[in-house]
C-alpha cells in the first residue's frame, strides 16, 4: 500500500541537492589541480583488454545516446561500441568568465577520440563550462561574442557538429541572460553551420525556476538533458541512490520520474527532453546498516560501475531498493558501515523504459569510459533503445510515483507494452486509487489510442483483471493539478508464440522458460554462474541458491542449464538475480497457480 508524503518545497533537504556540487563540477575541478594535460592521458590511461570488439546486430539506435567523455578519460576510446552512440560530447571548453576565451580546451584540437568518433560518423558535440562568475560574463557583451565566435570556430575546424552548454550554480538573477545567450548561440551557429545541434544540460531539479527551456526552446536550443543524477551527492547527510528512478524516502520526494514531469509541465518538448544517467554511483560511511541510514561524514566518495564490477570481493552483498528501483551494497570497512548505491545493467535498463514510457528523445551518459570493457550497459542499450526493442513478456506496471509513493499533478502520458511474440496480454490490477473525475487511466485494446477502449478508470472504480485480444496494451493517465493519491498497481503477462525452443546465444546469454510457469521453471546460459537469487515483487529475497561448480565442469560452453522447482512459490510476479563473474543478469518471470 502506498503511504502519503510530506513535499518539500524548501531547497532545505536530506540530500541538499540544490547546494550541492554536481559531478561535473567536482570531477573537473579535481582532475584540473591534477595538472595533467589531455594528450598525456591518451598516452598513460590504460583502457581494459576485457572487450574491444563492437557489439554486431542488425539493430539501428532509434533514441539519442549521447555520451560525455571527458578528456581524462582519453585513450579508453578503444572499448567504445561506436555503433550504440549517436553523439559524442568532449568535455570541455573551459570559459573564462572575463574574456569569454578558454582557460583551455582540454585538447579539443588534436583529441583521438573526437577523430575516432568522426570517422565513425557520429555526431561530435563540443561542451562548454562555465560554474562560477555567471553576472560578470553574461553582463559583458564582448565576453558573449567572442564565446560564441570562439566555439563556431573550433567546431568548424574539426568538421563537429555543435554545442552542449553545461553552465552550472546558475543565480535565479541570470535567467533572462541565459535565456538571450541560447538564443543568440543557436541563431549563429545555425546559420554559420547549417545542421549543427545545440544544446544544454539542466540540473535535476531547478529550484529557481532559472531556466526558461519554453524560451529557450523558442530560440532554437535542439536538445535538453536533464543532469539525472546527485539526487544524493557527496555531502547528503542521508545515504541514497544518486539517480533514484522513483522516491528513495518519503521525506525527499526527488526523482526521475518527478523531474522528467516537472521539465515536460514546463514546456520542454518530448522529442528534445533527454534524460541524463550515471554510469558511477556514491558510497558513503553510514551510521547503522539500515536502509535509508544516516551518514557519518567519515568517508563519501564517487564509484565507477568499473570500480564496483573490478572489486567483486567487497560488493557482493547486492539489494534493490524496490521503491526508487536502485540497486545498492552494504558491507563493512574495518569495522564501519559503509552502502553504495549504484546502477547495474537491470536498474539501468529499468531507467531506458521510463525513456520509452514517456516519449523521451533518448539518453545522456556520464561519463562514457566508467563501464571500461565491461558491456553489461551497451548490452542494455542495444536491447531497449534500438529498433529491436521489445516489452517484457512479464512485468510490473506502476503509475509514475512507484510502487511506493502518489502519482503526481500534471501528468499526461501515453505508452504500449507489446511484447514480441504475444498472441493476448492478462493484466491483473491489484491496487487503484485516484482522484475521482479529474484524474483518469484509459486501457486499449492494441498498440496505440485508436485502438479499442478497454475501459476510462477513475476514482476507485479498478480496471480488475482484464485480457486483451492483441498482444499489446496501451495506456494513457492524465492528472490534474490538484489531489494526488496511490494510482495503480498491476501485474502482467503474455501468451508467447514459441515454435522452437530457445538457446542462449552472444545477444541473450540467458534463456529462462516456459514464462509464465506454474513451477517447474529452465534455465540455459552461456557462462558458468555461481548463485541464483530469488526475489519477490516488494523486493524481498525468497530464495538463494548456491549452484555447485562441479556440475558445469562437464558441460560444453554456451549450453550450460539446470531445472529449477518453484512449485511451491505463491502465485505472482518474481525476479530471478543470476550471478556470474561476468555479469549480474536479471531476468522477471510469473508463477501461476499448478
Amino acid at each position: 500500500m502506498k503511504k502519503l508524503f510530506i513535499v518539500l518545497t524548501s531547497c532545505f533537504s536530506i540530500a541538499s541537492v540544490c547546494f550541492s556540487q554536481s559531478i561535473h563540477m567536482e570531477e573537473s575541478q579535481y582532475y584540473s589541480q591534477l595538472g595533467i594535460q589531455a594528450d598525456e592521458y591518451e598516452r598513460i590511461n590504460k583502457p581494459s583488454l576485457r572487450s574491444q570488439q563492437a557489439r554486431t546486430s542488425s539493430c539501428q539506435l532509434n533514441k539519442i545516446v549521447f555520451g560525455w567523455h571527458p578528456y581524462w578519460k582519453n585513450g579508453f576510446e578503444s572499448n567504445y561500441q561506436w555503433n550504440l552512440l549517436s553523439h559524442l560530447c568532449y568535455f570541455s571548453y573551459e570559459v573564462d568568465y572575463l574574456t569569454g576565451n578558454a582557460k583551455t580546451t582540454n585538447g579539443w584540437s588534436t583529441a583521438n577520440v573526437v577523430t575516432q568518433a568522426l570517422a565513425q560518423g557520429k555526431k561530435v558535440i563540443l561542451c562548454v563550462t562555465l560554474f562560477d562568475d555567471h553576472e560578470a560574463f553574461f553582463g559583458n557583451a564582448t565576453a558573449r561574442q567572442t564565446l560564441i565566435t570562439n566555439l563556431i570556430n573550433l567546431v568548424q575546424s574539426r568538421g563537429a557538429h555543435g554545442v552542449n552548454i553545461d553552465f552550472e550554480a546558475m543565480p535565479s538573477t541570470q535567467g533572462a541572460n541565459l535565456t538571450q545567450f541560447m538564443t543568440d548561440l543557436s541563431t549563429q551557429f545555425h546559420a554559420s553551420i547549417p545542421g549543427s545541434e545545440i544544446s544544454i544540460a539542466l540540473p535535476a531539479v531547478d529550484w529557481s525556476n532559472t531556466f526558461d527551456v519554453v524560451a529557450m526552446n523558442a530560440g532554437g536550443v535542439d536538445q535538453f538533458f536533464i543532469m539525472g543524477y546527485d539526487y544524493y551527492y557527496g555531502g547528503s547527510s542521508q545515504a541514497g541512490p544518486t539517480d533514484p528512478l522513483y522516491t528513495f524516502a518519503s521525506s525527499f520526494n526527488y526523482n526521475h520520474s518527478k523531474s522528467i514531469t516537472s521539465y515536460l509541465n514546463r514546456g520542454t518538448p518530448a522529442n528534445k527532453l533527454c534524460l541524463g544517467l550515471p554510469y558511477y554511483g556514491r558510497e558513503w560511511e553510514t551510521a547503522t546498516s539500515s536502509v535509508p541510514s544516516n551518514t557519518t561524514g567519515g568517508f563519501a566518495s564517487s564509484r565507477t560501475y568499473e570500480y564496483v564490477r573490478d572489486n567483486s570481493s567487497i560488493y557482493k552483498n547486492y539489494q534493490q531498493h524496490p521503491g526508487s528501483a536502485s540497486g545498492y551494497y552494504v558491507y563493512q570497512n574495518s569495522g564501519k558501515w559503509r552502502q553504495c548505491f549504484i546502477n547495474t545493467p537491470h536498474t539501468l535498463g529499468e531507467r531506458f523504459e521510463m525513456v520509452h514510457k514517456r516519449g523521451l528523445a533518448g539518453i545522456g551518459i556520464w561519463a562514457l569510459g566508467y563501464d571500461d570493457g565491461y558491456l553489461d550497459f551497451w548490452n542494455q542499450i542495444a536491447e531497449k533503445l534500438t529498433d529491436c526493442y521489445a516489452s517484457a513478456c512479464t512485468d510490473m506496471l506502476y503509475d509514475m510515483g512507484g510502487p511506493a509513493q502518489n502519482y503526481y499533478s500534471n501528468e499526461n502520458y501515453t505508452y504500449t507494452i507489446s511484447p514480441a511474440g504475444a498472441t493476448f496480454m492478462n493484466v491483473d490490477f491489484s491496487s487503484f486509487s485516484v482522484e475521482a473525475n479529474y484524474d483518469t487511466l484509459w486501457l486499449y485494446d492494441g498498440n496505440n489510442t485508436d485502438a479499442p477502449l478497454i475501459g476510462a478508470y477513475t476514482g476507485t472504480n479498478s480496471p480488475g483483471n482484464i485480457t486483451t485480444t492483441t498482444g499489446s496494451l496501451t495506456l494513457r493517465f492524465k492528472s490534474d493539478g490538484a489531489t494526488n493519491l496511490a494510482g495503480f498497481t498491476a501485474q502482467y503477462t503474455c501468451n508467447e508464440m514459441i515454435t522452437a525452443v530457445p538457446t542462449a546465444t552472444d545477444d541473450d546469454p540467458l534463456v529462462v522458460y516456459p514464462n509464465p510457469s506454474n513451477g517447474s521453471l529452465r534455465i540455459q546460459y552461456r557462462k558458468p554462474i555461481s548463485e541464483i537469487r530469488i526475489v519477490d515483487a516488494t523486493g524481498r529475497q525468497v530464495q538463494p541458491i548456491v549452484i555447485d561448480p562441479s556440475i558445469q565442469e562437464n558441460e560444453p560452453e554456451g549450453k550450460y542449464g539446470l531445472n529449477l522447482d518453484l512449485s511451491n512459490f505463491s502465485s505472482g510476479v518474481y525476479s530471478l538475480l543470476i550471478f556470474s563473474n561476468q555479469a549480474l543478469m536479471v531476468r522477471k518471470i510469473i508463477v501461476t497457480e499448478p
